[in-house]
């Protein structure tokens, strides 16, 4: 019994750390609104700095992904990462 339990502990820390690691806390959806507007605020631009001097890019970013379930932005946030390693 205690295995069962080592291993499901395991398995949330290889799936769930990462997000802890690089973004701060484990939910995927927030840690995409996070990677967004860190990506915005590396593209820059006028629209950027308009928008991050009235409000926050981080919350903008999350009202524009909160009708996505959590598999959605789980597969989202892989995308993201996979255009950060080619350079997209």
């Amino acid at each position: 019994m205690r295995s069962i339990a080592f291993l499901i502990v395991l398995a949330e820390l290889v799936l769930l750390g990462p997000l802890y690691v690089m973004y701060g806390q484990v939910d995927p959806c927030r840690a995409l609104a996070r990677e967004i507007a860190a990506r915005a605020e590396a593209a820059g631009g006028l629209g950027v700095t308009v928008e991050d001097a009235f409000g926050n890019l981080e919350i903008n970013a999350r009202k524009d992904i909160a009708d996505r379930s959590t598999g959605a932005c789980v597969g989202e946030l892989f995308s993201n990462w996979g255009g950060r390693v080619t350079g997209k």
